[in-house]
């Protein structure tokens, strides 16, 4: 009886410590843009200083409109955690190549901001193609072949808000992405394809568009083998009881 009950402690205590992992996940950092301000963020890019906060969202807008390079709205202080999730609303306002286009999306792992030899991962939706791409630059080297896809369910339009998401985790070496309703999930070879550049910078990104980002939200999430590394003693201390 006493090794059931102790079995019993064991295997409840650790469900309690799982789910206080997955309770354990904190926001530490979010901005509504709602005080006026880009307080808590930092610019880079040839264009940087076309960022600003207008009614309550973050905008870029380059009077040359789009460009091949980038530029970052990174968060100050904060470096690319090993799991995470990033998310925002995002809009392309306009482009001078017309109403259907226009690129808008996150950035992660960013390890050098100074064209043309930005290093850094990406996650962006394409109006004009109607889907969000996901690929790696390092120190300015990037192949079309790099490239991985998530279909927008009815299209993509200008002028149109939607909430843009990644999970991304360097320990299971999985990535989902997620607009509105639509997800894709990418694993093993292709996460890593994707996910070249780890610790850095991380925030936002703009190819010179007008575009406007909202409701920006960073949470870190717990490591899971944490809680993987009390199974043994647990184990342990069930396999004590029954020996004594």
């Amino acid at each position: 009886m006493k090794v059931k009950k102790l079995g019993g402690v064991c295997l409840v205590t650790f469900f309690l410590l799982l789910l206080s992992l997955n309770a354990g996940a904190a926001t530490i950092f979010s901005d509504d843009f709602n005080d006026g301000n880009a307080a808590g963020w930092a610019f880079y890019g040839p264009n940087s200083g076309y960022w600003s906060v207008n009614n309550g969202t973050l905008h870029h807008n380059s009077p040359g409109g789009y460009n091949s390079y980038s530029e970052f709205a990174l968060i100050d202080g904060i470096t690319t955690p090993n799991r995470f999730t990033l998310e925002a609303d995002i809009n392309v306002l306009g482009s001078k190549y017309g109403n259907d286009w226009g690129h808008v999306g996150l950035i992660w792992g960013v390890n050098d901001f100074n064209y043309p030899f930005q290093s850094f991962n990406t996650s962006y939706l394409r109006t004009h193609q109607d889907r969000v791409t996901n690929w790696s630059q390092v120190n300015g080297n990037w192949a079309y072949g790099n490239e991985r896809f998530l279909n927008v369910t009815g299209g993509a339009t200008n002028g149109v808000t939607y909430h843009l998401k990644v999970d991304v985790d360097y320990t299971t070496r999985l990535m989902t992405v997620g607009l509105n309703s639509d997800s894709i999930t990418f694993s093993d070879s292709t996460f890593d394809l994707l996910n070249q550049n780890s610790g850095g910078g991380i925030g936002l990104i703009s190819w010179n568009d007008h575009i406007s980002y909202d409701n920006v939200r960073l949470t870190v999430v717990p490591e899971p083998a944490t809680i993987l590394l009390l199974v043994p003693g647990f184990l342990g201390m069930i396999g004590y009881k029954k020996g004594r």
